[in-house]
């Protein structure tokens, strides 16, 4: 096979692997110039009789399709095509030159606390634009995340195309034996629902916080004990210095039943975004660096350069491919643990590697003034820093390189797409704190970034409802729209102005659409069934309510306008208890406190 043209244009240049039912090769494209590489994998169906055929066949170009839409994600790898031949199927993928994270996400090796919350934001942001596809990943996991060495960014990979097409019988491409049988996702990473064939968005929320408690504590998912009776897992002794904030959003994303936990990838984001921010007077983003082989006096290469680099071909079966530690740049996640006015040891000729190695990784490039001060300063694409490389005893300078004045805000040195995410989440975090002005400012600062950057958008009319401003909100969701077409987030904020002025029709309308394109979404059914009371319709105002609470138990609004609807359809027992139902979750509730005295003096109780 290895010698023929896949498709009539893909040269296989060598097979990177294989696994379960699948092949995989790197190859090139000998229809397009210079013949850029591109990733086959080849999926083998057994049973080639007309109707497995056909049913393989209308799995396989759904998930095509599926890939296709997920590939306009600059952090998922894009579909370049998908065919059929001699009744097997092929997926051709974009090349990514990377590091699978499984290679830093070590056992007995913990992760600090800060460096944990920037890989599970960064997680999450990818996976809530899965989830506004509809599409449940299935399979997060470390192995299916690759640092991207050109630009630093994590990509998701493995959207389950093999898994969609075992479900008819497949043969097993280097045993030839068949499994009918095959379990969805990988074990440790699992919930139970998935276990019994029943997914939902909640099982990737899951499968994250599984990935950011093995980080927080070196151990593998599977040696994670469970308590015995509660069947929640036990892991916060193997992480005793975990904060209370950081815990209590890892417990919430993987209890045991998913109606507890973040029903969807976005409100798991929130809640991290909305802890005490551990970069307190460093940098509130994901920044990396580098670490850099140099050899023969040659400087260090950057990521982004133009080289050949090599690849490891047992690394993975995956339509991705990846590059070798010893012969390339790879990234990694910087850990602070100084603020830039501390003091670190001098970054001199004699300085053993192993002194440097409290404030750097590696052999990293953390950057030390030559007077003596860590700036906390780092390589992001460009010479900022000075690279080191250790010799026999000594650190020796690659390079020479100016060190800029310091500012307050490094991210305000990232390139502009990196720079305008980092200015939304600093807005998020402002609109939780109730700043909403600093909010808006920081919003408006991150559209002046990136003009494009629909997120910045959304959250300036978050701020601008915030601030009681609905005719400048609609326009800023409208914004939100123009620049992202699937954006249920952004329809639902839309109804929360119109809300806001008043027109409850167009509000209730925004919210219906909004429960169209992301059924998940917990808030938007909140809204609808708040607005419909309002219209008086309050048997329809309860059947949102209770498609709100299935998706969330722990609202004590959402309970309170169910007791509102059923005490206006004189349910007086279910108003109650709605009602009580509220006040357990959120005893200082004061929409609930005083609907119930309002009932219990009705009714004289």
């Amino acid at each position: 096979m290895e010698q023929t043209l896949l498709g009539g244009r893909y040269q296989v240049v060598r097979r990177l692997g294989s696994g379960g039912f699948s092949r995989t090769f790197l190859v090139t494209d000998i229809h397009l110039p210079n013949h850029p590489r591109c990733v086959i994998k080849q999926l083998k169906v057994q049973d080639k009789d007309t109707g497995t055929l056909d049913m393989a066949r209308r799995l396989f170009d759904t998930e095509a399709r599926v890939l296709y839409q997920l590939g306009n994600h600059p952090q998922i790898p894009s579909l370049m095509a998908h065919f059929e031949e001699d009744q097997e199927f092929y997926l051709a993928q974009e090349y990514i030159e990377g590091s699978r994270l499984n290679r830093q996400v070590e056992e007995g090796k913990p992760w600090s606390e800060t460096r944990v919350v920037l890989l599970l934001q960064e997680v999450l942001e990818i996976l809530s634009f899965v989830h506004r596809q509809q599409v449940i990943h299935r399979d997060i996991k470390p192995s299916n995340l690759i640092r991207r060495h050109r630009d630093g960014k994590l990509v998701l990979i493995d959207f389950g195309a093999v898994k969609q097409v075992t479900s008819s019988p497949l043969l097993d491409a280097e045993t030839g034996a068949t499994n009918i049988t095959v379990a969805i996702g990988t074990h440790g990473y699992m919930p139970n629902e998935q276990y019994a064939g029943k997914p939902r968005f909640s099982s990737d929320v899951y499968a994250v916080g599984i990935l950011g408690i093995r980080a927080l504590t070196g151990i593998h998912p599977q040696k994670i004990e469970e308590d015995p009776i509660t069947s929640e897992l036990s892991w916060r002794h193997h992480a005793p210095t975990v904060s209370s904030s950081l815990a209590a959003v890892l417990d919430k994303m993987v209890r045991y039943d998913f109606r507890d936990r973040y029903p969807t990838a976005q409100e798991a984001l929130e809640a991290l975004q909305n802890l005490p921010n551990p970069l307190h007077g460093l940098l509130g983003t994901q920044i990396y660096q580098t670490w850099m082989k140099g050899a023969n006096g040659r400087g260090p290469t950057f990521p982004g350069d133009d080289s050949d680099t090599a690849i490891g071909p047992t690394e993975t079966s995956e339509p991705t491919a990846f590059a070798d530690d010893q012969d390339s740049t790879s990234l990694f996640p910087v850990d602070f643990a100084y603020g830039a006015s501390e003091a670190v040891p001098p970054v001199s000729s004699n300085l053993a590697i192993e002194e440097l190695k409290p404030y750097a990784r590696r052999r990293s490039i953390v950057v030390g003034s030559l007077m003596g001060t860590l700036s906390l300063l780092v390589l992001w694409r460009s010479s900022l820093t000075i690279a080191f490389e250790p010799s026999p005893g000594a650190v020796v300078p690659f390079q020479a390189a100016a060190i800029p004045t310091l500012t307050t805000d490094f991210g305000l040195l990232l390139p502009p797409e990196e720079k305008a995410a980092y200015l939304t989440r600093q807005g998020d975090r402002l609109r939780y704190q109730g700043r909403y002005p600093d909010a808006l400012a920081t919003y408006n600062q991150a559209v002046e970034s990136q003009s494009d950057y629909a997120p910045a958008y959304l959250g300036r009319c978050r701020a601008l409802i915030a601030l009681k401003r609905p005719l400048e909100a609609i326009v800023a969701c409208d914004d939100a729209l123009a620049y992202s077409t699937y954006y249920p987030e952004a329809v639902r904020s839309k109804g929360n102005a119109e809300e806001q002025q008043g027109k409850l029709l167009a509000a209730l309308a925004l919210y219906e659409s909004t429960n169209r394109l992301m059924p998940a979404m917990f808030e938007a059914w909140l809204d609808r069934g708040r607005v419909l009371q309002k219209l008086g319709r309050s048997a329809e105002a309860i059947a949102a309510i209770d498609q709100a609470i299935a998706r969330n138990r722990e609202s004590a609004e959402a309970w309170t306008v169910r007791g509102e609807a059923t005490w206006a359809l004189q349910r007086y027992d279910q108003s109650i208890i709605a009602l009580e139902k509220a006040l357990q979750i959120n005893p200082d509730y004061g929409p609930a406190k005083e609907l119930r005295k309002r009932a219990q003096q009705t009714l004289g109780r």
